[in-house]
């Protein structure tokens, strides 16, 4: 299934920040080309939301609100979440997404209803709390 979008031009500045030069990775349109299939979100609305964190350079308490309020498979975004952080996060739906597509998984609710099961199965994990256990495993063990 190829992600075209369905309006003939997105925006390309975000009403409230279009005076800011502000990089949006081009994959965001391709989530909310995405999104805009498994949701009621229109796809501009989808790529607004989407790319408000890149115009903060972080994720902010409204960014995840506005989110989480449309999208609720994102619950477990959290505010502050620094943009590499939230771009990973965004990689990570479309990939869920694209996998569920190859094993003909396309209906938007079947859509919608794995993207909950999936991010709210995964749990969230620090690498760096796992290197100071190691660290503290290592020191008790000479």
């Amino acid at each position: 299934m190829k992600a075209e979008s369905h309006h003939s031009r997105l925006p390309l500045h975000l009403d409230p920040l279009s005076e800011r030069n502000v990089l949006v990775p081009p994959f965001v349109k391709t989530i909310a080309v995405r999104l805009c299939w498994a949701s009621s979100v229109d796809e501009a609305e989808a790529y607004r939301l989407l790319s408000l964190p890149y115009y903060h350079d972080e994720v902010t308490e409204d960014d995840r609100a506005q989110l989480c309020a449309r999208f609720p498979f994102m619950a477990a975004l959290r505010a502050p979440t620094a943009i590499a952080d939230y771009t990973i996060s965004l990689v990570t739906v479309w990939l869920l997404i694209e996998e569920m597509y190859h094993r003909g998984t396309v209906l938007p609710d079947d859509i919608m209803r794995g993207l909950m099961q999936k991010t709210t199965t995964i749990p969230a994990h620090d690498c760096r709390k796992d290197e100071k256990e190691s660290a503290a495993c290592t020191d008790e063990q000479r």
